[in-house]
């Protein structure tokens, strides 16, 4: 069967490589957008790169900074931010938060209407959207490498993505000096996401051997680089591993994912916790489930991790960051699983790609067992 495979047309990779931006934003775009959180906004770092466009010729606006999940509101300002400021390069440095905010905005300024209009397909993209450069501090969502960005959407109640192939960052800049600061929680929560996108697309029923055979080199690098940069903060070689880890599953997640990712958002929405935190409490359970329901599924996932047990080690690697996978540690109940379901209805996909189907039975065995009730 034909598929499509996307990826930036650059990753530049290693300690430093941050002063790339400007080089590439120059050969981009005249004028310069740039999209980034609280922190960042009011750094030294921020500031320089200014300054450095100025010095080339490149006018650079700096947005409102993002300060959480992007929603369908704050696209259509970012979006009327850009267009205000005659952007024609958007530069996105920060979490998956700040860089799917970026992407969907980058789309938005080309394209009439409100964001809301294209999340719900009511309107299709017809424009290609502002280039972008997109530069991570977090290594997790792989944002940088994927044509997606996922939106909630207060007005209707729902998180859904918006997503075409341009929407991809032309741009990816992996420089792992930004993400030193990062507390050891923040590192192994976000790294868990990685690992799940990696995970679920090696073993994903949809999978090509692009997307698994990434997928594998995923897993090799965030095995070898989590468990030392959780020792090590400042080892920028381990932190470097994190980010191609994190990178690399953003390119493989093209085919589907699994359970961790159709069960994350209801819990995201019903226990009012981060998508890296539902799925790090998730997964190990999902890997166990799915291991038990069909044996064999994750043999190539564990010679990649190096282990034996693929859910033991996950689980290891989370607590060795100070979480702890269960999600009773937010409050969430047994109880609460008919509103854990009504919102998987109304949220959940990847439902028929993992290697077995998500069921509402399948679901509420997984849930049980993320609570601690199993």
């Amino acid at each position: 069967m034909p598929y499509e495979i996307t990826s930036p047309a650059a990753i530049y990779c290693g300690a430093g490589t941050f002063g790339k931006i400007a080089d590439e934003a120059t050969r981009l775009g005249s004028r310069a957008g740039i999209i980034t959180g609280t922190r960042l906004s009011r750094s030294q770092r921020i500031g320089d790169l200014i300054e450095d466009l100025r010095k080339r010729g490149v006018p650079a606006f700096l947005s409102e900074p993002v300060t959480d999940e992007p929603t369908v509101d704050t696209i259509d300002e970012l979006a009327a931010f850009l267009r205000q400021s005659k952007c024609e390069v958007v530069i996105a440095i920060g979490g998956g938060s700040v860089i799917d905010s970026a992407k969907a905005a980058a789309v938005m300024a080309t394209n009439d209407g409100k964001t809301e209009a294209y999340q719900i397909k009511r309107r299709e993209i017809t424009n290609p959207p502002l280039p972008q450069i997109a530069v991570p501090t977090t290594a997790g969502t792989g944002s940088e490498a994927t044509r997606v960005s996922v939106l909630t959407n207060n007005n209707l109640g729902i998180k859904r993505s918006i997503s075409h192939p341009l929407m991809t960052p032309n741009v990816a800049v992996l420089d792992p000096e930004l993400t030193v600061s990062l507390p050891k929680y923040l590192t192994t929560t976000t790294a868990m996401d990685a690992f799940a996108h990696s995970i679920e697309s090696a073993v994903s029923r949809s999978s090509d051997s692009y997307t698994r055979h990434i997928a594998l080199a995923a897993i090799e690098q965030l095995s070898q680089g989590l468990p030392v940069t959780q020792e090590h903060p400042n080892d920028l070689d381990a932190r470097l591993k994190c980010l191609l880890g994190s990178c690399f599953a953003g390119l493989s997640m093209q085919r589907g994912l699994g359970a961790s990712h159709s069960l994350a958002p209801a819990v995201c929405i019903v226990g009012e916790i981060r998508h890296s935190e539902a799925i790090a409490a998730l997964l190990p359970h999902s890997i166990e489930l799915n291991e038990r329901l069909r044996p064999g599924t994750y043999d190539e996932v564990k010679r990649a991790m190096g282990c034996e047990d693929a859910a033991k080690r996950l689980t290891e690697l989370c607590l060795a960051g100070g979480f702890s996978p269960n999600l009773s540690q937010f409050n969430m109940k047994p109880e609460d699983w008919n509103e854990v379901l009504a919102a998987l209805n109304r949220y959940g996909s990847h439902r028929q790609t993992n290697p077995v189907d998500v069921t509402d039975d399948y679901a509420r065995e997984l849930y049980e067992m993320s609570v601690g009730k199993k």
